[in-house]
């Protein structure tokens, strides 16, 4: 009897493995650079196994057998991004070589520091970004202005800011002394520069933005630059209560 096996599009394979995300898969294939089973793939719409050999520039990928995930704890005044046509710092800077193709899921903006996930798992990736899968966001947030100018009740059932809908935001003050204050603020979508536009819409500017808490992982006492691994049994628990992948 033959079993049955699972095809899957050749750029999702490849950004599962780790190497790189599908649109940079894309790119790779397009230029040639990509082949399956020794003969080169020049479509994105090709699919393969896992019984398939993919080689890139001639190299040849390893599935990864083991999902990781780490938090690292993003200083402010560094890029979520592979390269910086500025030159400044990227969160790669601060990984070790054997991480230097993990996945960061999200992004936080150059003056926004706190904790960013890294994977190797492209899957694990595409489901904690994904606003469908309402993944939490917490975030401290302090700002100079007059607080009172939050309309709370608003902000919970969202609202429009230049023609972009921005989802339910739930705001805690945390502390409060003349005009300035420490929010905590909820939410489940993370669009480019969320809370810096909303803070902006009630005339409040931000001081600091640190984000906390992404899903069940969190920040804790990890120090700016450092990195720690979640552990297999935690990882394992979080990825069965979705459903796998």
């Amino acid at each position: 009897m033959i079993k049955d096996t699972k095809l899957e599009r050749i750029a999702k394979s490849i950004a599962s493995t780790g190497y790189c995300s599908r649109r940079q898969a894309e790119k790779l294939i397009l230029m040639g650079e990509v082949k399956v089973n020794g003969s080169k793939i020049l479509t994105p719409a090709f699919f393969v196994s896992k019984n398939d050999k993919i080689t890139i520039k001639n190299i040849m990928l390893k599935s990864s057998t083991k999902t990781k995930l780490f938090v690292f704890h993003k200083p402010k005044g560094v890029i979520v991004s592979k390269n910086d046509p500025q030159k400044r710092k990227t969160i790669y800077n601060f990984l070790p070589a054997n991480m230097q193709q993990f996945h960061y899921v999200g992004r936080l903006d150059y003056n926004t520091e706190g904790l960013l996930l890294l994977t190797n798992n492209g899957k694990l990736k595409r489901h904690l970004e994904l606003p469908l899968n309402k993944i939490e966001r917490n975030y401290k947030v302090k700002i100079h202005g007059n607080v009172k100018k939050l309309n709370k009740k608003q902000l919970s059932k969202g609202l429009t800011i230049n023609n972009i809908k921005y989802g339910p935001i739930y705001i805690d003050i945390i502390e409060n002394k003349e005009k300035i204050s420490w929010l905590n603020v909820k939410l489940y979508e993370g669009k480019n520069r969320e809370i810096r536009k909303i803070m902006e819409y009630y005339d409040l500017f931000i001081n600091d933005l640190i984000r906390v808490q992404f899903g069940p992982f969190h920040l804790k006492n990890l120090k700016r630059g450092e990195l720690i691994n979640i552990e297999e049994k935690e990882l394992n628990l979080f990825i069965r209560s979705i459903g796998g992948l």
